[in-house]
């Protein structure tokens, strides 16, 4: 009696020890499951960032066309703006997409254009750190196109790894070179300048800004590959011209991005 009563036990036990091992068995499944899909996002993601980063900042510039706006709406947003220069910096695919899940609106007054870098972008105005994911900030309050120096800032943009995403916002200002020709218009005129000077200077040497007696011209800032630098791209006033259907097109134009 003794002995079945045993081999009773001993049988519970296997039954017992072999769904423990199966659940065990199940677990780790979900789990190694769980992680191969974790890993193949991650390889998704990193894989696609850049092509991603291009959809998420074109997302916002085609939220802030220029063609949706009138003048008058232009006009009215020079009294909005969020000025902070301090916030020249490289920026990731992970910074564009917390950017588009904000879902901020923000004042344009406005649009520039660098036809020989295909850099077209809304200008909105002040140079908030999230501002220049969306196009190229102001960097000072009541500038007005085609009088003194008219500054702008945007961001460059990287991947994770730290590659140079070239198409995008101000990226592509580390290729410009004097003579080249910048647009910028508040769709009752278009602001023709010609650039003068390319230069890496530190973020202390701010001055570049600033209006100097005498002078009408352009200054563009951003990050040079990295924080501690800035390329500022600066031009001269060449002439105002009305804005019409023909120049219009120099604002509205899908440029190629590319990277490398």
């Amino acid at each position: 009696m003794r002995q079945r009563e045993d081999i009773q036990k001993t049988k519970r036990r296997r039954k017992k020890n072999y769904s423990l091992v199966k659940k065990k068995s199940k677990t780790k499944k979900i789990v190694v499951r769980l992680s191969v899909s974790l890993l193949v996002l991650i390889g998704l993601v990193l894989t696609f960032q850049v092509p991603l980063t291009h959809w998420f900042v074109n997302h916002f510039q085609q939220k802030y066309a220029l063609q949706s706006l009138s003048k008058d709406q232009l006009k009215a947003n020079q009294k909005k703006g969020n000025f902070d220069s301090s916030n020249v910096k490289t920026v990731n695919f992970l910074d564009a997409a917390k950017a588009q899940m904000e879902n901020h609106n923000y004042p344009v007054i406005g649009a520039v254009s660098y036809p020989d870098l295909k850099i077209s972008l809304p200008i909105l105005n002040g140079d908030g750190d999230a501002t220049m994911l969306y196009g190229a900030g102001t960097m000072k309050p009541n500038q007005v196109m085609g009088q003194g120096n008219y500054a702008l800032a945007s961001h460059h943009v990287s991947n994770v790894y730290g590659h140079s995403a070239d198409g995008l916002l101000f990226s592509p200002l580390q290729n410009a070179k004097a003579g080249q020709k910048v647009y910028l218009t508040d769709k009752i005129k278009v602001y023709e300048y010609k650039t003068t000077s390319v230069k890496i200077l530190l973020p202390s040497q701010g001055n570049v800004i600033q209006d100097v007696k005498g002078k009408q011209e352009i200054t563009l800032v951003t990050c040079y590959s990295d924080d501690r630098y800035r390329i500022i791209v600066q031009g001269k006033f060449i002439k105002a011209m009305p804005f019409n259907n023909k120049n219009a097109k120099l604002f509205t134009a899908q440029y190629t991005q590319w990277w490398k």
